[in-house]
């Protein structure tokens, strides 16, 4: 839809857009996509800069006003190298990218026919009051908009005489092209937006993710100079769109155009200009950073499912000094069964407000950032006087439970610079019970290295900030003592031989990789777990559980001092106490004086760099083969690349022609985009992992471990990285028809006769083979193997299908089944659960084939025609379906003993019987911390078709 049109709904009748298209708006470096409009009332013209909720714009509703720059007698337009053009005036700046095409060569002419109009014109400068409905809030009136929008000569800061002395002969010129020089007649070098763009209206650059309702969101950039740490590596990610048009196939032909349209000759193209500054200035960062101590204040707190009952003052305002960050986080805020399958909780709204009216009252805070992962919420707040120095806030959330999607167990997370440091603060619910330790450590490393955030390009991982938090119910246990011994220690204070049993501080040995390189006060209070609800005694349930410090703030970075560590016994609501720390932190903040020295020496060596070289790299090696790849099994090579030359030189994995990614599915590379300085190296991560969207392709041999990586130098030339292997085919990825037709283990199957066994309609087309050793399976042995020992082993488990099992134990689950070796499937019954579920998952066609998924969901409330719509897939299919869930209905048999019930197995195999689609193939391991979407409007209609066959016999 053409955005002018819906810019017209957001203006006064009187007002006229003349033209609006999608830019990129460039500060501090950052690139985000807005639109730009330009508006005229009666002789007037203003330039309005506009956010979207999304890209492309499809509704006036999506839009929201940045800022509104007039165009007087004082505005500039420059071109501004590659980035674009750059806008100025008294009353602000614009740093833009404009597209190539008609449409920006329209926006100039306008833009240049609005300039004429103003200096033609006789008479009083216009004030513009018109606007002030749109910049000044206050002035609205009984609710109407317009009531103000009336002609106020006076209101311009000066009178006639002052307005006409500031005109000179450049201003009778135009657009003044290429001739704004600064006033000190320093160089005219392409300043940082904080330091010459003060633009005095800014929206953060995750404006698509908050609507203009979210009045406690931060925005995300401001007119201050932001990480040069963070920037010299990433750029914010807006849209694929933008950033295609960010780095064009032919750099040339945009700014060519633009130069073009403005009358300029060409320049030279600059390699990598921004990148290479950033990285000079973080070297040279002690010539213009000052520090700053800000107090942050972390706290944790399972609240067991209760709803707020008590005042939080204790435990979130405990001394007289206010804190200048909140980071405050919830484990098991909601334990209803909607919180846990659809991701619904009124219990949010509730902690929230119970969680503000105990903030110190000796300051305004503004909450930052909210994030919630079903029962795992973190609350990010600021003092107002710190709000306008954040910048650049993120957040995001990893599921660790069954499958990696569940998100029972997970953790979430939120980061922002402060001046010039960046923080990252995460909250996670690890692993319960005693003895297990391992599946804390797995759940830990999945949080780790699946946290990313994606506003970034590449996305920032969560150990690329300067100061981390990570606090939580991190649930590791005392190990090798008695019950009555932890009490006896505990009753005498002796916390430091009890903390010695401790498996957390056992697990972060030196030469451990479980939250490395984090730090921990002595801790020196009670356990904060496990207590009987409503009172300081601890667990008088039948299970009796030890006591244990559960709850734990953990922090990584310098600069950092802890004040103390404690918890606050007061709280009862529920079995743990809240756990409370304080920081003080030292915080880079920029002087912009010296800084704009720095950046100009920079700039005028950085100059003379490119004139006289080019970029130049070596690698150490130029083809990669990996053997024998396995499912679920991931190989690493590592790729080298030397800065052999004088330059610093970025490069970038780029897409080949018509691809529309960098490699394929089972092939990433980390990082996909760096900068290397001269005389140092960087080290690549070749990573092959075949996961669910592959598997089935290469199975059937639809797909091979071939792909050629495009390495790209910004500013010199191309290298191409070979990429071979073989892969071992597995039956996590075989087609049931498959499946059904294999009475001997899949590696004992030949190559091509799989390849025909997976071909389709193989199971029509078959005759009698000797060794596929009789007639079809009524179901896959590798289901039915599954199934029966969880039906022999696990049918009265709790937390069946909720824990998930050991990534190790699923490997030897993979084998077994691949192998036939041993007989009885290895494991514990959590790791055979979620290999049974994997297995489903990787169904090239899912169990209830994709042509009927839409009559199935229509079907959802009719259990007679739902039976009907089964009797169109093939045979092998419906006796997959009828097992399964004749299996679960025994399941739900022994409901008091597992905990299960119809609603969750309905939801969780809603997921895995029926599959939009193609959805499988929009899985990429590029993303692996994807969950599923909580939006997604068949997600319920998927659960109520399953729950019919759970509450019901199912017969032909």
């Amino acid at each position: 839809m053409d955005p002018s049109a819906l810019v017209k709904k957001k203006l006064s009748p009187e007002e006229k857009c003349l033209i609006c298209l999608e830019v990129g708006f460039v500060q501090d470096w950052l690139k985000s996509t807005k639109y730009l409009a330009l508006v005229e009332r009666h002789r007037d013209h203003a330039i309005f800069v506009y956010s979207s909720s999304r890209v492309p714009c499809l509704d006036a509703s999506d839009l929201s006003l940045d800022t509104v720059l007039p165009i007087e007698r004082d505005l500039r337009c420059t071109a501004a190298s590659d980035l674009g053009v750059s806008i100025k005036s008294s009353r602000g700046n614009l740093l833009l990218e404009l597209p190539q095409g008609s449409q920006t060569d329209k926006f100039l002419s306008e833009l240049q026919k609005s300039r004429d109009v103003l200096l033609k014109s006789n008479g009083l400068p216009s004030s513009f009051s018109w606007i002030d409905k749109y910049t000044k809030p206050g002035v609205k009136n009984s609710g109407n908009v317009f009531a103000t929008d009336v002609f106020d000569p006076l209101k311009q800061g000066g009178s006639q005489s002052s307005a006409s002395q500031s005109l000179n002969m450049n201003d009778l010129l135009g657009l003044h092209v290429g001739m704004d020089v600064p006033v000190d007649n320093t160089p005219n070098y392409m300043y940082p937006a904080n330091a010459y763009l003060p633009l005095t209206t800014t929206q953060n650059l995750l404006s698509a993710q908050h609507s203009e309702k979210d009045k406690d969101i931060l925005p995300i950039v401001d007119d201050h100079f932001t990480d040069p740490y963070l920037q010299s590596k990433l750029s914010p990610a807006v849209s694929k769109d933008s950033l295609d048009s960010w780095a064009p196939t032919n750099p040339d032909s945009v700014e060519s155009s633009l130069h073009k349209q403005l009358g300029l000759p060409t320049p030279k193209p600059v390699t990598a200009r921004e990148t290479f500054v950033k990285h000079y200035m973080a070297d040279r960062e002690s010539e213009f950073v000052n520090t700053e101590t800000i107090r942050v204040f972390c706290g944790t707190w399972n609240v067991n499912g209760q709803a707020p009952a008590e005042n939080l003052v204790p435990w979130l305002s405990p001394d007289s000094q206010p804190p200048d960050i909140y980071a405050i986080g919830f484990q098991e805020l909601d334990l209803s069964k909607e919180a846990f399958i659809f991701s619904e909780s009124a219990r949010e709204l509730d902690w929230k407000r119970f969680v503000e009216e105990a903030l110190h009252l000796k300051q305004k805070y503004k909450m930052v950032k909210l994030v919630r992962l079903v029962g795992i919420m973190l609350i990010v707040y600021v003092k107002k006087d710190l709000w306008k120095n954040v910048t650049l806030v993120d957040s995001e959330s990893v599921p660790t439970g069954i499958m990696g999607i569940m998100g029972n167990k997970g953790g979430v997370a939120v980061r922002f610079t402060v001046h010039n440091t960046s923080f990252c603060f995460v909250n996670s619910h690890l692993a319960a019970h005693q003895d297990e330790w391992e599946r804390r450590n797995q759940d830990y490393r999945d949080i780790n290295s699946k946290m990313r955030f994606k506003t970034f390009v590449p996305p920032l991982t969560i150990s690329e900030h300067d100061v981390i938090f990570w606090i939580g119910d991190l649930n590791y246990r005392l190990s090798d003592i008695d019950i009555d011994s932890v009490k006896s220690l505990i009753s005498k204070k002796e916390y430091d031989k009890l903390f010695r049993h401790d498996q957390l501080f056992q697990q972060m040995g030196p030469n451990s990789d479980i939250f490395k390189g984090y730090n921990e006060h002595e801790i020196t209070f009670r356990p904060s777990y496990k207590y009987t609800p409503g009172s300081d005694d601890w667990d008088g349930s039948e299970k009796n559980r030890a006591p244990a410090w559960c709850d734990r703030i953990l922090w990584k970075g310098s600069g950092i001092k802890q004040k103390y560590y404690t918890s606050q016994p007061k709280l009862r609501v529920s079995d743990h106490k809240p756990v409370l720390s304080l920081f003080e932190v030292a915080v880079k903040v920029i002087d912009q004086v010296r800084y704009k020295k720095v950046y100009e020496d920079v700039m005028k060596k950085l100059d003379r760099l490119e004139n006289e070289f080019l970029p130049q790299v070596k690698l150490d090696r130029t083809e990669f083969e990996f053997k024998n790849v396995k499912f679920f099994e991931p190989q690493v090579q590592v790729l080298t690349i030397a800065n052999t030359g004088q330059l610093p030189v970025q490069f970038e994995f780029i897409n080949k022609l018509d691809d529309d990614s960098y490699s394929k599915p089972w092939l990433t590379v980390d990082p996909v985009l760096s900068t290397i300085m001269p005389g140092y190296s960087c080290e690549v991560e070749i990573k092959v992992e075949v996961m669910k969207s592959a598997a089935g392709l290469l199975n059937s041999g639809a797909e091979t471990i071939e792909d050629i990586l495009v390495l790209h130098l910004d500013g010199g030339k191309d290298f191409f990285v070979p990429i071979t292997g073989s892969y071992i085919p597995s039956t996590f990825g075989s087609s049931l028809e498959a499946l059904i037709q294999m009475h001997e283990p899949i590696h004992e199957v030949p190559v091509a006769q799989l390849i025909d066994l997976e071909a389709p309609g193989s199971l029509e087309k078959r005759v009698c083979h000797d060794e596929l050793d009789g007639p079809p399976f009524a179901v896959p042995k590798e289901i039915w193997r599954l199934v029966d020992h969880l039906n022999k082993h696990g049918i009265q488990q709790n937390d069946l299908f909720r824990l998930p099992g050991l990534h190790s134990e699923v490997k030897q689950i993979r084998d077994c089944l691949d192998t036939g070796i041993p007989d009885k499937v290895p494991g514990s019954v959590h790791s055979v659960a979620e290999a049974l579920l994997i297995f489903l998952q990787c169904l090239p066609e899912p169990v209830i084939p994709y042509n009927v998924y839409r009559k199935c969901l229509d079907s959802c409330t009719n259990f007679f025609t739902a039976k009907q719509v089964l009797q169109d897939i093939p045979e092998h299919h419906k006796n997959v379906f009828k097992y399964l869930c004749a299996f679960l209905r025994e399941l739900l048999r022994h409901s008091k003993e597992n905990g299960l019930d119809e609603k969750f197995l309905a939801s969780l195999f809603g997921e895995i019987f029926l599959r939009a689609p193609n959805s499988i193939h929009t899985v990429d391991s590029r993303n692996s911390s994807a969950k599923p979407d909580r939006d997604d409007p068949d997600e319920r209609k998927r659960a109520a078709f399953v729950y019919l066959f759970l509450t019901n016999e199912y017969d032909d």
